[in-house]
């Protein structure tokens, strides 16, 4: 892997987004890849593509949803500056793509490796954490699903974590099939193990269910006779794990239920320009018993909640137009990226948490502005 100091921001960027740091690390940098990203485009002349002027839209959604609605700005969402990246990324990428073609490995590779560090310092933690915890063992319970997402330090939501890793697994299991050396072929084989153990214990019930059906879709296509190893792995983990999954899948679907339909009732009364972002959180729906803000738990009815229907048009638009680039470079990692992306967008307010926007705007657009990459 050769990297090349003029693209020092994407590397850093690409490592740093999984590692178990606060938030304000990413934003850094962020920081450092926008600057990175304006240093080269000012030797270039620029252009546009469609996918830029969408995200273009999608940034300011907020504010032209807003005077089309004749509501007052007082008190509602402008700008989100969680999606500046929205700004810029998309035609930086653009109009470095062939450049960026040759480096979407190395990219690729660093963010793997960031990926691998999260998961061994949750492994090293937990040792430390049963040292300093005379009276706990090693042992499989709620309590150790608890503790990994409340105690460790640097650890965050397991639908972000989990989603990494899940990407990090197809990218992996595609390069097994393609690599021709036996060393890179063991390296695969041992890495992806330890990414399918991870995933039952770092990810969320949604990314444990798409790094199976993923990963199965890419025995199917290169070597079927794995699939049977594979569930036997898969099998056995789930067993260890299986009765935090069931006791808390019925509350989660529970839960996003009563969510879905609090956001359905107000949509039908704002489905034009939406309540505005802010305004969301006013509202409250009955969890058990206890009051809770709305969150949607859906991109799309987040969308036409904040911004109506004009708002859910940019969005179907912005994902039309990056699954028809997906169908014009025709590779599997980029298929098996939007699928991800979409499954938990349904389930997730993902586009819009720093983590997952990040993610979701980093490697969309950097695959779709890539072709006939590999990840060597």
């Amino acid at each position: 892997m050769s990297l090349k100091k003029e693209f020092f921001g994407f590397y850093v960027f690409a490592l740093i987004l999984p590692l178990p740091l606060p938030l304000i690390f990413s934003s850094i940098a962020m920081g450092l890849l926008i600057v990175n990203c304006l240093v080269i485009l000012s030797r270039k002349r620029l252009g546009l593509n469609l996918i830029s002027v969408i995200f273009l839209l999608f940034f300011f959604a907020d504010s032209i949803a807003l005077i089309l609605s004749g509501k007052s700005f007082e008190g509602n969402t402008i700008f989100n500056d969680v999606k500046i990246s929205c700004l810029v990324l998309p035609i930086a990428f653009y109009n470095l793509r062939e450049d960026l073609t040759k480096e979407t490995s190395s990219i690729l590779k660093l963010f793997i490796l960031g990926v691998i560090i999260y998961i061994l310092y949750c492994c090293f933690y937990y040792l430390y954490f049963i040292y300093s915890h005379p009276r706990y063992t090693v042992q499989i319970d709620n309590y150790l699903f608890w503790a990994i997402e409340h105690r460790f330090p640097g650890t965050y939501h397991r639908t972000y974590i989990g989603s990494y890793i899940v990407f990090s697994s197809v990218l992996l299991n595609r390069h097994f099939f393609v690599q021709k050396k036996k060393k890179e072929r063991i390296g695969c084989v041992l890495l992806f193990m330890l990414l399918t153990f991870s995933i039952f214990f770092l990810g969320s019930k949604m990314t444990i269910v798409l790094f199976f059906i993923l990963n199965v879709m890419i025995l199917l296509n290169y070597y079927k006779a794995l699939i049977i190893p594979f569930f036997i792995l898969i099998g056995t983990i789930f067993f260890l794990i299986k009765d935090r999954f069931l006791t808390t899948l019925e509350k989660s679907i529970g839960d996003r239920l009563i969510f879905f339909k609090k956001s359905m009732s107000i949509i039908s009364e704002n489905i034009w320009f939406g309540i505005g972002e802010k305004n969301i959180a006013q509202h409250k729906v009955l969890i058990g018993e206890e009051l809770t803000q709305l969150i949607p738990h859906n991109v799309f009815l987040k969308e036409i909640l904040s911004n109506g229907i004009f708002g859910l048009l940019i969005v179907l638009s912005l994902f039309a137009i990056l699954v028809y680039k997906a169908i014009i470079i025709k590779n599997n990692s980029v298929y098996s990226f939007l699928f991800l992306i979409l499954a938990l967008c349904m389930i997730e307010d993902y586009i819009y948490i720093q983590r997952g926007l990040f993610f979701f705007i980093y490697f969309g657009i950097l695959l779709s502005n890539s072709f006939n990459f590999k990840l060597r």
